[in-house]
C-alpha cells in the first residue's frame, strides 16, 4: 500500500514538473515569438564607424553620395593647402597658385580643388585636378580665371585630398554576435572618383571566429554606374553564440595609365552596422516633422471665413497642441539647432548655415543613436547643411536639392516620399525620423488648389483680392494657401504611417522653426524682429495611448522644450545642461512653472541692433544693443499684436537684467562664418566640406546670402 502510495505521489509530482516544464517551454516560447516580432524590434549595437575610423580632425566622419551622407569608413582627408591673395593673371586668362604640400600628407597621388575670386565676391570652383605628389612636396598649379570674375588680380584657394591607397583593409575587435543579428552596410564610390577618372572597386567583407575565416559579402562597384549608395544586408545568424571580428577589404581594379604603379579609387562604406532584436522597454519611434517659416497661428487658425489647416487641426484633436509655442531665433538654421539640442542660440551659437557646431554639443539623434536607435533625416538642404553639424548622429541623412532655385513645389512630396522609403525599409527597426520641408517659404505660390484665400475683410465688407490689394494682404493670402497645401501633405504622411503599421508606435511631433511677418511692424519675411508673428510657432504632439486626446496647452513653451519632452516620453535620461524642459507633466495635467522666463534673440538688422526676447507672466520685454531702440515691454494679454510698449520704468527695467541673464548662458561660440573662414584660413589646417554649388546658388535664391 505504502508503494502504492509513493508511486501515485512520484507520478503526481512528474505531472506537476512536466505540466511546469511545459509551462515553461510555453512563455519561454511567447518570450522568443515577441522577440522576434514587434515587441522586439532591430537595433543598432554596433556602429563600426565609430570604431574604425581615424581620429583626424581632417576627415570627415560623414560622405555623401547623390546628397546622401551616411557615417562613412572611408572619407577622404580635406586639406588646405593654399590661400593666397591678389595673384596677377596672365594674359588675362590664367593665374598660377603655389603650393606647398602641408606636413603630414603621405599619398602617392593627390587631388587637388581649386578655387577662385575677385575680392570679397563669392568663390568659383574650377575643375578637379590629380597629380602625382611632388618632389620635394613643392609644386605650382596653372588654372584658368573664369570670365565672370572681372578683377585684375584674384584670390585663390586650393583644397587638397590624398588618393587613398588601392588595397585597404580594416578589423574590428572581437564581437559578440547575438541570436537573429545582421549585418546592414551600404557601398558607395565617392564622386570625385568620376571626375578624375577612378576605376572600379571590389568590396569584400570577411567574418573571422575560432573556427576560420569565411567571406560573407564579395561586390564590385564600377565609378561609371555607382551613383547612389547601395544597400546590402548579411544573415548573421550562423555566427549566433560566437564571437567575430570582421574584416572590410577594398581592392581597386586595374591602374590609370600614366601614374605608374597607382591605382585611382574612391571606395565608401556607409551606415556599416550590427542590429540584433531588443525588447522595446516601453520606448516608441519618434517622427519630427518640421514645416519651414510656419507661423503658429496657421494650424487652429481661420481665414475668409475657413479653417488653414483642416485635416491637422483634426489629428490634433486626437493629442496635444501648444497654442503658446515659441522659437528660439527668427531663421531656420538657430531654429532647427534648438530644436534638436534643447539649447539656446547663445549656446549652441550657430545662427548661419555656414557656422559649425561645437563638438562638446549633443544632439537629439545622436542620444537616440546612443539608445539603440536606427536615425535618419531628409531635409530641404540649404539651411541645414549636414557639413555644419546637422548630420550629427544620423544614420542617413539626405538633402533635397529641389527642381529650381526659386520655386519650393512639390519639393515637400519628394522629402516625404523619400522619408517614407526610408521608413517601410527600417519598420522592424526603432526609429527617429526627422523631416523638413521648406513649401511654406517664400514665395508663396500654391497648387491652384490649394489656393482658396480670395477674399479679406477691407472696411467691414468681404472684398476680393486683386491687385489692388496691399501686398501685405496678397502674400498673406498666398501663404496660407502654402500652409493648406503642406497641411495635406503632413496628412498624407501620417497615413502612410499608419498604412505601414508603424503610426500607434510613434511619436509624432509637428512643428517649425520660425513664423513670417506681413508688415504687422513695417517688415516682411523673418529673421529680423523679434515680434509675435515670427517666434510664435506650431506645436503639435500626438501618440496614441501615451499623450492623451483633445488637449489644448495654452501654457508658454519653447523649441528648446522639445529634445527634453522627447527623450523623456521615450525613457531616456536627458543630458545636463538643457535650457529647455519636459512638457510631459502638462500632458498629464500635472503642475507646471507657468511663469518661468523663455528667451529668443535676433540679429542686427538695418539700424537696429541685436536683440533679445524675454516673456514671462503675460510680459514680453525686448532688449536691444542699440541705445536708440532701448528696451520695450508689451503686456500680451491685453495687447497681443504687441503695438503699444507700457511706460513702467521698473518693468522695463527688468529688461536689462533679462537680456544679462541670457547672454549668461552663452558658451564660447565656435562658428566660422564663409568669409571668416577664407579670411582666416591656414595651410595644412583641418577643414570642414565646403558647402556645395546647389547649396550655395540656393542660400541665395532664398535671400540668405547676397
Amino acid at each position: 500500500m505504502l508503494a502504492d502510495s509513493t508511486a501515485r505521489c512520484v507520478s503526481r509530482r512528474r505531472r506537476q514538473w512536466a505540466t511546469s516544464c511545459l509551462l515553461l517551454v510555453a512563455c519561454t516560447l511567447l518570450v522568443l515569438a515577441g522577440c522576434s516580432g514587434a515587441d522586439a524590434p532591430l537595433s543598432p549595437v554596433h556602429r563600426l564607424a565609430d570604431e574604425l575610423n581615424p581620429p583626424l580632425d581632417q576627415v570627415p566622419l560623414h560622405c555623401d553620395i547623390a546628397d546622401d551622407f551616411r557615417p562613412t569608413i572611408g572619407c577622404v582627408a580635406i586639406v588646405l593647402t593654399a590661400s593666397v591673395q591678389d595673384l596677377p593673371r596672365s594674359g588675362a586668362a590664367t593665374v598660377t597658385i603655389p603650393i606647398t604640400i602641408p606636413k603630414g600628407v603621405k599619398a602617392d597621388l593627390l587631388v587637388l580643388e581649386p578655387s577662385v575670386r575677385a575680392p570679397k565676391e563669392q568663390w568659383s570652383r574650377l575643375p578637379r585636378v590629380l597629380i602625382p605628389f611632388p618632389p620635394g612636396g613643392k609644386t605650382e598649379l596653372t588654372v584658368s580665371v573664369p570670365e565672370a570674375v572681372k578683377a585684375d588680380k584674384v584670390d585663390a584657394q586650393v583644397y587638397l585630398r590624398p588618393v587613398p591607397v588601392s588595397h585597404q583593409q580594416r578589423v574590428t575587435r572581437p564581437l559578440a554576435i547575438g541570436r537573429g543579428a545582421v549585418l546592414s552596410l551600404a557601398l558607395g564610390l565617392d564622386a570625385i572618383g568620376r571626375q578624375v577618372g577612378a576605376s572600379a572597386v571590389d568590396f569584400r567583407v570577411l567574418a573571422q571566429t575560432r573556427q576560420g575565416t569565411s567571406e560573407i559579402l564579395r561586390e564590385r562597384l564600377d565609378p561609371a554606374q555607382a551613383a547612389t549608395w547601395e544597400s546590402h544586408t548579411v544573415d548573421l545568424q550562423r555566427f549566433a553564440g560566437e564571437t567575430v571580428s570582421f574584416r572590410l577589404i577594398t581592392d581597386v581594379v586595374g591602374q590609370r595609365p600614366g601614374l605608374g604603379p597607382s591605382a585611382v579609387g574612391f571606395p565608401l562604406w556607409g551606415s556599416v552596422q550590427i542590429l540584433e532584436p531588443r525588447a522595446r522597454e516601453g520606448r516608441r519611434n519618434v517622427v519630427l516633422i518640421s514645416l519651414d517659416t510656419l507661423r503658429g497661428d496657421q494650424l487652429g487658425g481661420r481665414l475668409d471665413g475657413q479653417p488653414i489647416m483642416p485635416k491637422l487641426d483634426a489629428r490634433a484633436a486626437r493629442g496635444a497642441r501648444f497654442t503658446k509655442a515659441y522659437t528660439t531665433y527668427p531663421s531656420t538654421t538657430a531654429g532647427h539647432m534648438s530644436m534638436l539640442t534643447g539649447l539656446y542660440a547663445a549656446s549652441h551659437g550657430m545662427v548661419f548655415a555656414t557656422g559649425n557646431l561645437s563638438r562638446d554639443i549633443t544632439t537629439l539623434p545622436q542620444i537616440l543613436a546612443q539608445h539603440g536607435y536606427a536615425t535618419a533625416a531628409v531635409t530641404e538642404n540649404a539651411m541645414l547643411s549636414a557639413y555644419v553639424g546637422f548630420v550629427r548622429g544620423f544614420d542617413d541623412y539626405r538633402e533635397v536639392k529641389g527642381k529650381t532655385l526659386w520655386s519650393t513645389a512639390g519639393e515637400i512630396e519628394q522629402t516625404f516620399g523619400a522619408g517614407l522609403d526610408w521608413v517601410e525599409k527600417h519598420r522592424d527597426e526603432r526609429f527617429f525620423l526627422f523631416l523638413h520641408t521648406y513649401q511654406v517659404h517664400s514665395p508663396y505660390e500654391p497648387p491652384s488648389e490649394f489656393d482658396v484665400f480670395k477674399h479679406w475683410e477691407k472696411d467691414g465688407q468681404r472684398v476680393p483680392i486683386d491687385g489692388s490689394t496691399p501686398m501685405g494682404v496678397r502674400e498673406r493670402h498666398l501663404y496660407s494657401g502654402e500652409a493648406r497645401y503642406a497641411d495635406a501633405a503632413v496628412d498624407r504622411l501620417l497615413q502612410r504611417l499608419d498604412d505601414l503599421g508603424v503610426l500607434d508606435d510613434t511619436i509624432v511631433v509637428v512643428t517649425s522653426d520660425h513664423g513670417d511677418e506681413f508688415f504687422e511692424h513695417g517688415l516682411f519675411g523673418h529673421a529680423k524682429t523679434v515680434f509675435e508673428e515670427v517666434m510664435h510657432v506650431p506645436l503639435m504632439i500626438l501618440s496614441p495611448r501615451l499623450v492623451p486626446a483633445s488637449q489644448t496647452i495654452d501654457v508658454p513653451v519653447s523649441l528648446v522644450d522639445l529634445v527634453p519632452t522627447l527623450l523623456d516620453l521615450v525613457r531616456v535620461p536627458a543630458p545636463p545642461g538643457l535650457h529647455g524642459r519636459s512638457l510631459v507633466p502638462l500632458l498629464h495635467g500635472e503642475p507646471f512653472p507657468a511663469t518661468r522666463v523663455l528667451y529668443a534673440e535676433a540679429p542686427q538688422w538695418g539700424q537696429t541692433g541685436e536683440r533679445v526676447a524675454a516673456r514671462s507672466a503675460g510680459f514680453k520685454w525686448i532688449a536691444g544693443s542699440d541705445a536708440e531702440h532701448g528696451t520695450k515691454v508689451y503686456d500680451l494679454t491685453t495687447d497681443p499684436d504687441e503695438q503699444t510698449p507700457l511706460d513702467d520704468p521698473a518693468l522695463i527695467g527688468l529688461g536689462s537684467s533679462f537680456e544679462a541673464a541670457y547672454r549668461g548662458l552663452a558658451r564660447k561660440r565656435e562658428t566660422t562664418t564663409a568669409a571668416g573662414a577664407a579670411k582666416g584660413a591656414t595651410p595644412g589646417a583641418a577643414e570642414k566640406p565646403q558647402l556645395d554649388d546647389a547649396t550655395l546658388k540656393k542660400l541665395k535664391a532664398l535671400g540668405y546670402m547676397d
